[in-house]
């Protein structure tokens, strides 16, 4: 080969090089970056918080890819926890109101444990709403809706629909209703009492620390033992994620009335406030299946039978 062919070559090889930089420089150029707000589970899953993430995207229609992507890819803080399996793909997105968008996920979404699967959909419902313009999103596996325990559809979610707990400084005066039993009977009696809240803490664990306070008012019985461990609450969207120590089922079980009792006093208490629909119970920050002879493993909703008018 001449000289002139080696150097008509290595230009041509220049060229091509210089070609290669000066697009990968423009692309880089025309690429956004923001940072934002995504939400995980916390360590035992049975609540989510916010990470801050840098996403990278091309155009403003890519932002929502670039965020689920990101959800899926999974926390970078190793404390926390992915909300999304790994596996999971994202079908489509429907943006035919750009402020009310629609995402839809693979059948990998639903894991088979509906709480889970109920603080993903709050996890990909904050992260999005975080964006500007969007303003509430509802989240569907292969084209079909999400259907929680109690048989509702979970639809458009917007962020305030999600309350997740936050600090608070402000010392105020309560009246909560709690529920007690009459010895000898399996129905629950209301008893209103004032409380004083402060000290960061959420009025939910107010309310239970007050069940196994015991009752006030004269003829009513404990539903509680006074050794009950509380560990927190947790309340996410209309769900109280109630988390007792492992003493919970030893110092509460027994016989399925006093079970029943048990369980129905709080969560009939905590659906006292407007904000709690449902209530979740965890033992050491895990679901459980039994508590004595009452499976806990779902959400429990109000039991309005049981309370005595």
């Amino acid at each position: 080969m001449s000289r002139k062919s080696v150097i008509g070559i290595l230009a041509a090889v220049l060229i091509v090089v210089i070609a290669v930089i000066i697009g990968a420089v423009n692309s880089g150029r025309n690429r956004i970056t923001m940072n934002t707000d995504l939400y995980f589970f916390n360590e035992s899953e049975t609540a989510i918080s916010a990470e801050q993430h840098e996403i990278v995207y091309d155009a403003d229609e890519d932002v929502v890819e670039a965020v689920v992507d990101a959800l899926i890819k999974g926390p970078e803080n190793s404390r926390q926890r992915r909300t999304l399996h790994r596996d999971v793909k994202l079908l489509a997105i429907d943006r035919s109101d750009p402020a009310n968008i629609i995402v839809n996920f693979s059948r990998e979404y639903i894991t088979g444990d509906t709480t889970k699967d109920i603080l993903a959909t709050y996890s990909v419902v904050k992260s999005l709403c975080a964006l500007d313009g969007i303003q509430s999103v509802k989240v569907i596996i292969e084209g079909d809706d999400i259907v929680a325990p109690d048989g509702t559809v979970i639809g458009y979610l917007t962020n305030e629909d999600i309350n997740l707990p936050t600090d608070t400084n402000t010392t105020e005066t309560r009246n909560i209703k709690l529920y007690f039993t009459q010895r000898g009977t399996n129905r629950l009696y209301g008893e209103m009492r004032t409380i004083r809240a402060a000290d960061q803490q959420p009025i939910e664990q107010y309310i239970i620390n007050e069940l196994i306070k015991g009752p006030q008012a004269e003829g009513l019985s404990a539903t509680l033992s006074s050794e009950t461990t509380l560990i927190g609450v947790d309340t996410i969207g209309d769900v109280c994620f109630v988390n007792f120590g492992s003493n919970f089922a030893e110092r509460n079980s027994g016989d399925q009335d006093k079970e029943i009792l048990a369980v129905y006093s709080i969560v009939d208490s905590l659906t006292e406030l407007d904000t709690i629909n449902r209530v979740q119970f965890f033992i050491d920050g895990k679901k459980v299946d039994m508590f004595g002879t009452l499976n806990i493993n779902s959400m429990f909703g109000r039991n309005q039978e049981m309370i005595a008018e």
